[in-house]
């Protein structure tokens, strides 16, 4: 049964980081979250919590004394996803409800209740004056989240201060009416402790199983240790204690964002004169694919064009590096889903090659196996914006070769990939046609394998061919062209 729904907003995000401490980026920063495997800002798993318990216990106010709580996070909410509260069950003082988005779960939890309130009045007057709460003085947590790796991770620990309580109590009256204020606060601590502390950066919160223990002189600092660390599912476990909780939080380390080849490391795969009289303009040239492509191509010698949407540091970095190492390049703002002629008045020459390395966020977990909308998405993109923009160019120079990268995705359709699969094939039949129709413009297509980029980035380390190889040979390709 459905009891609550909520589209959470940046300025959500803001508030509960502000409240909590946990300012990563993958919650944070529009730009740096696209090279997580989210693609996207990132709900705080701890939020999605505390949002949802409110919701419980506000249509069961009945309901009280939470003296036990477990959440499994097993997908990502995404900020602007419409996330709903279904309550599965409430029986033998154990309530089970999840968070889902469009019927597909992306959080379970459960919470044991006692039949009174738990009660803060009780709380230890003396705790101010031991000496843990001096120690706590001089503890914060980071401002910028720690970046660490799982060796020697094992025995760390840590103490973060829990914070003032009252305007998070404020927010959600039912969740601190049935735990407490301050343990509510702690729980939004664990957040911190996995987004800024441990494992930090390249965190994701996997799961959360806590009891409810004495507000003694803890109350004010939530303490940490590592107890064990996974080197195959890059798992890192902690035992918890303190602000009125006690148990386990387990979370994974990521893999960081893929990093393509520096100038130097591509010099020598193809002669410094190779390309020299192409003028190469790179859609999505900012990172991934396009940016190892401008800067083979640049290496060789051609003159090159890179676009971006919205990654304009990304891109004007790039640019920098390609010229810093006495090649040519400038970056221009470009949508795929926008006319192409303003952006190619901003270019001195009309192109004699184009790469198509646009694209939205490919991976979104869903729970129906075929959405329309998203098809549409996706064709904005890999159809009606290549067109255009084959048609734009080939009023400005008709024998202008294009590249367009396919996928084996469109015999190979893994789980959730229906509609990326659906269009990717309407792609090549629309390249098919523009090679048969359109000569002199000739479009080379290619099945890409999966290749290190961002969008194919997982928590676990994947098995994937050189990207330097696979892009070289399709540089190749165009030259016969």
């Amino acid at each position: 049964m459905q009891i609550a729904e909520r589209t959470f907003s940046a300025e959500d995000q803001d508030v509960f980081a502000r409240l909590s401490g946990d300012r990563n980026p993958m919650h944070m920063d529009v730009l740096a979250a696209r090279r997580t495997q989210a693609g996207a800002p990132v709900v705080h798993g701890m939020h999605l919590l505390i949002w949802s318990l409110d919701a419980v216990l506000s249509e069961n106010p009945d309901l009280c004394g939470v003296s036990r709580i477990r959440a499994q996070f097993q997908k990502f909410v995404l900020v602007g996803e419409p996330a709903a509260v279904e309550l599965i069950s409430i029986k033998a003082n154990t309530v089970r409800w999840m968070v889902s988005v469009d019927g597909g779960v992306r959080c379970k939890f459960s919470a044991s209740l006692t039949e009174v309130e738990l009660s803060e009045s009780c709380l230890d007057e003396q705790a101010a004056e031991r000496p843990e709460s001096a120690s706590v003085a001089s503890m914060s947590a980071p401002a910028i989240p720690l970046e660490l790796s799982l060796t020697g991770l094992t025995g760390r620990k840590d103490a973060i201060p829990v914070p003032a309580a009252e305007e998070i109590a404020a927010l959600y009256p039912a969740a601190a009416r049935g735990m407490g204020a301050i343990r509510m606060a702690s729980l939004a601590t664990t957040s911190t402790l996995v987004g800024m502390v441990c494992p930090g950066l390249h965190s994701i919160y996997g799961e959360l199983s806590v009891e409810a223990a004495p507000l003694v002189a803890s109350r004010g600092v939530l303490r940490s240790c590592v107890v064990d660390t996974d080197e195959r599912f890059r798992t890192v476990s902690m035992e918890i204690e303190g602000g009125g909780w006690t148990g386990k939080v387990e979370a994974f380390l990521r893999t960081p964002p893929v990093s393509q080849p520096g100038m130097d490391a591509l010099r020598g795969v193809f002669s410094t004169e190779a390309f020299s009289g192409v003028r190469a303009l790179i859609v999505g040239g900012s990172r991934g694919l396009g940016e190892l492509t401008a800067k083979l191509l640049a290496a060789g010698g051609a003159q090159t064009w890179i676009t971006y949407r919205s990654g304009k540091s990304d891109a004007e970095q790039v640019a920098e590096e390609i010229r810093s190492a006495g090649g040519s390049c400038l970056a221009v703002q470009w949508s795929a889903t926008s006319a192409p002629e303003r952006m190619l008045e901003e270019m001195t020459e009309a192109p004699t090659q184009v790469y198509y390395f646009a694209t939205p966020t490919i991976f979104r977990p869903q729970a129906r196996l075929y959405q329309a909308d998203r098809l549409q998405q996706f064709l904005s993109v890999y159809v009606d914006g290549f067109w255009a923009l084959v048609q734009a160019l080939r009023s400005r120079n008709p024998a202008v070769s294009f590249y367009y990268p396919s996928s084996i995705f469109v015999s190979e359709r893994p789980a959730g990939m229906t509609e990326y699969s659906m269009v990717k094939a309407a792609g090549e039949i629309l390249c098919a046609d523009i090679n048969e129709q359109l000569a002199p413009t000739r479009v080379v297509v290619t099945r890409l394998p999966r290749l290190a980029t961002d969008q194919t980035a997982s928590i676990t380390a994947v098995e994937t061919e050189s990207a330097v190889d696979a892009i070289a040979q399709v540089i190749r390709q165009m030259q016969q062209q």
